[in-house]
């Protein structure tokens, strides 16, 4: 009987699999690809070198041209630059509302991924004479193989081979369950429901968990971003101190702009990833329904 999962090997057993995958597991490293992750420590370093950098460059600027070239350049210029910057703002606000989405999308792919592996887990403890007990540990063994094998992997943007079979395994005890009663085919059915939903939140917090930003588009962001810059330093602006304070503040501002971008970017790297509390709260619920063994 099928119920849209793909089933295990004949050679092997899904209890066997979990066993002997879940016990000592460690995540090859050459497997898996290094992605630049953006920690708290690595944005305070790049702002204050994008600080320095661009006060040493409006220092020299401001010696190399005279006040009346950067006046004539001001004048011609700013008519461009305020357009330049309307685009840039209109640009970097359409990609920081695609990216907060997607970062909110992978979070309620998790909460709703747990809530239906939850609601699955109860329904099977209801089944009469500890029928549905092979759910529960499936469900179980899952969830620990999430958060101690899968979430490392999700940082490194890929899902793990261990929990998709750990997910199998639930959908196969599901499909296995003795029924005793009409009442049980429903919650059968119920919980093969469940785990349905469950596995679609799945696999959107795995695809959310590989796509980013096109590098065109952050190429576009750069590039107006450093126009703009330039048409800073070229302001017809007369005091040393103002003219490095401006400068300094604008380009630090833009790139504090793009970290957050770029953290939100990946919802399971960096300072902002996403927490597998979910997760853990789920074993937390899941357990006491098993009992004593």
């Amino acid at each position: 009987m099928s119920h849209g999962f793909i089933g295990y090997d004949s050679a092997d057993t899904a209890s066997d699999w979990i066993a002997d995958r879940f016990r000592g597991y460690i995540p090859p490293s050459d497997c898996l690809t290094q992605p630049l992750h953006m920690s708290f420590e690595g944005a305070l370093i790049l702002v204050l070198f994008t600080a320095i950098a661009s006060a040493a460059l409006a220092y020299f600027s401001f010696r190399i041209l005279d006040l009346d070239v950067r006046r004539k350049h001001h004048e011609i210029g700013n008519p461009i630059y305020l357009q330049i910057g309307v685009v840039f703002a209109v640009l970097l606000a359409f990609v920081f509302n695609e990216v907060w989405g997607e970062y909110n999308l992978a979070a309620q792919a998790i909460n709703g991924e747990c809530g239906a592996l939850h609601g699955a887990a109860m329904l099977a403890h209801d089944l009469p004479n500890g029928q549905g007990r092979g759910v529960e540990q499936a469900i179980l063994n899952y969830s620990k193989v999430v958060i101690n094998v899968e979430w490392a992997a999700l940082e490194h943007r890929e899902a793990s081979p261990e929990a998709v079979h750990a997910f199998r395994a639930i959908v196969e005890a599901a499909g296995q369950l003795a029924i005793a009663r009409p009442s049980d085919s429903t919650i059968q059915g119920q919980i093969l429901s469940l785990l349905a939903q469950a596995h679609a939140f799945r696999e959107t917090r795995v695809f959310q968990a590989n796509q980013g930003l096109p590098v065109v588009i952050w190429l576009i962001l750069s590039f107006y971003g450093l126009v703009l810059v330039l048409f800073v330093l070229f302001a017809g602006v007369e005091s040393r101190i103002a003219h490095i304070l401006f400068t300094s503040i604008f380009t630090t501002s833009i790139v504090l702009v793009l970290i957050v971008v770029r953290m939100f970017d990946y919802p399971f790297e960096g300072a902002l990833a996403l927490s597998n509390s979910d997760f853990v709260k789920t074993i937390e619920r899941v357990t006491p329904l098993l009992g004593p063994a």
